[in-house]
Formats: structure tokens, C-alpha cells, sequence
């Protein structure tokens, strides 16, 4: 054998050796250290208890989660750090907030470690640790003998909305509201429209009456007939859904059949271009006002049948 292969094998069993020695300082089933935070526990109050492993960096290992059975204690939450690793190994370690109402004295916990194996898990449980029960009635003494106490103070309850019985009754408005339309929408949307056709002339109504009204001031007296006027065009151009107020006068006459209604256009005009007001100008307005007061009682009777 060569000097130089001597000095290969040499270095092999130098690096053999170390490693197993390093390996050798972390047994494969060191038991866990588990302890309680606190040396004493109440009922229904949270006690802490803290389980800590190490381990070599290749081996994984697995602690208990909510599934596993912490009696006499109950879980209440668990707390996870992450892994330290360093030359001695690797270090994982949790901490348990736990609750018991147990009234026994002293209450004892071990928790176990899971090493993941080729084939399955192995089990490493930590030493037991306890608690003692910090238990305000002497045990010693018989419940019959103890009196209640009594606090009668009133504690102030913030009121809070119940968000989910908000959410049934929206529910149910909807669904309720959802029938009655199935059965009812037809009539429904007939109401509405009709509803909506009659304010439209009542609006119509009061502001025709208001331009109508005399007054003292001729200037002011003159516009309020000319606006009395495009008023009433605006409105039977949407009852007869035709642009009446483009049309000439001519125009009106030959799309609305009444006798009254050449006189009264002209009476308005003379009034309107030529300034001359008179009794029959208030009359003429009363005949516009009478005109499209039948369209929309027409109109009105049609929009009911057809629904």
C-alpha cells in the first residue's frame, strides 16, 4: 500500500470515528423534559406547561395536538417555537395552556414525544410532573356547614346585536316577500304603475292651477300663462307619447279631437303675443286643464286593463 492510500484511509477513520462520537452525545431516546410553569392551579383557570426534546437534526419528531388526551387537564391552546439546532443537536419545544376542573389535590401530567421511525412512531414520555389544587374551601370542612355568599351589585351587560337572528329575520322578509310577488307581482306592478301615473297628475294639477292664478303684475301675469302652457304640452306629450311641444298649434288641433280646444289656443296666443288678457283667457286655460284632465282618466282606464 502506497504512502498516499495510508493517508486516505487514515483521514477515513479519523472522520468515522468523530462522527460516531458526535452522534454518540445525543442518546436515540433521551426522555423529554416536561414541567409545569407554575406550581399551583385553580379550577377553571389556565395553567401552563412547557415540553421541550432534543434531538439529532435528523430525526423528526412529532408532539400531541388537540386529538390527544391531556387528562385530568383540557386543552385550551398550544404554543409552538421554532427549532434550534446547533453542534449538540436539535431542540423543538411546546407550551401548553391547559384548564382543569378537577378538584383533586394534586394533579399530575406526562406528555409523550413522537419519534418518527423507518416503520412507525416510538413514544418518549417525559417525566411526570404536578400541580397542587389551590382550593379556597378547606376540604376538611363539610359543605353543610358553609354559607353562600351573596353579591347582589349589579354588573353592567354591554348590549350587542344578534347578528344571526338579524340574518334569519332578513331571511325570512325575503323569502316571504319573494311569495307574495310570485302570487301578487302582477297586480303589484299594475298598483304601482298606477299609483305612479296618479301623482304625476296631481303634480300636474297644482302647478297648472298655480300658473293660472291671476295676479295684479301683467308681465309676471304673461309668464305664468306661457309656462301654464309648455306645462300642459309636457304633459299630454307623455300621455299620448308624441312630441306635442314641437308642435304648431295646427299640429295640436289635428291629434286632439275637441271642439273647445281651437278657441281656447287661440284666445291663449292672443294673450301670450299680442299682450291681451281678458276673462276668456282664464276660461281657455280651464279648457286645457279639462282636456288633459280626460286623456288621463283614458289613459288611466287603459293602463288598469291592460294590468
Amino acid at each position: 500500500m502506497t504512502k498516499k492510500n495510508l493517508k486516505y484511509l487514515f483521514l477515513t477513520i479519523l472522520i468515522t470515528f468523530f462522527y460516531q462520537k458526535t452522534n454518540a452525545q445525543i442518546p436515540s431516546w433521551t426522555p423529554p423534559k416536561g414541567k409545569f410553569l407554575s406550581d399551583s392551579v385553580k379550577v377553571g383557570l389556565p395553567v401552563k406547561y412547557a415540553i421541550s426534546y432534543r434531538h439529532k437534526a435528523t430525526v423528526d419528531v412529532f408532539f400531541p395536538d388537540s386529538s390527544y388526551n391531556f387528562a385530568p387537564f383540557e386543552l385550551i391552546k398550544r404554543e409552538y417555537f421554532d427549532t434550534v439546532t446547533d453542534e449538540n443537536g436539535s431542540l423543538d419545544s411546546v407550551i401548553y395552556t391547559l384548564i382543569s376542573f378537577e378538584v383533586t389535590p394534586l394533579q399530575e401530567l406526562s406528555l409523550p414525544v413522537y419519534v418518527r421511525a423507518k416503520r412507525d412512531c416510538t413514544r418518549v414520555f417525559a417525566p411526570l410532573d404536578y400541580v397542587v389544587l389551590n382550593s379556597i374551601i378547606n376540604p376538611n370542612v363539610s359543605i353543610y356547614t358553609l354559607s353562600l355568599k351573596k353579591d347582589t351589585r349589579l354588573v353592567l351587560i354591554k348590549q350587542q346585536a344578534n347578528f344571526p337572528l338579524i340574518f334569519l329575520i332578513i331571511i325570512g322578509l325575503l323569502a316571504l316577500s319573494g311569495v307574495i310577488f310570485w302570487f301578487f307581482g302582477k297586480s303589484i306592478k299594475r298598483q304601482i304603475r298606477l299609483f305612479n301615473f296618479r301623482r304625476r297628475y296631481d303634480d300636474f294639477q297644482k302647478l297648472f292651477q298655480r300658473f293660472s292664478r291671476t295676479t295684479d303684475d301683467a308681465k309676471k301675469r304673461l309668464e305664468n300663462i306661457e309656462e301654464a302652457v309648455v306645462l300642459w304640452k309636457k304633459y299630454i306629450e307623455r300621455l299620448e307619447n308624441k312630441p306635442f311641444t314641437t308642435f304648431t298649434t295646427k299640429e295640436i288641433l289635428d291629434n286632439l279631437i275637441d271642439s273647445r280646444l281651437s278657441d281656447a289656443l287661440r284666445e291663449i296666443d292672443a294673450t301670450v303675443y299680442g299682450g291681451v288678457y281678458s276673462n276668456k283667457t282664464i276660461a281657455s286655460l280651464q279648457v286645457l286643464q279639462e282636456l288633459a284632465g280626460g286623456l288621463y282618466r283614458e289613459r288611466r282606464q287603459e293602463l288598469s286593463i291592460k294590468g
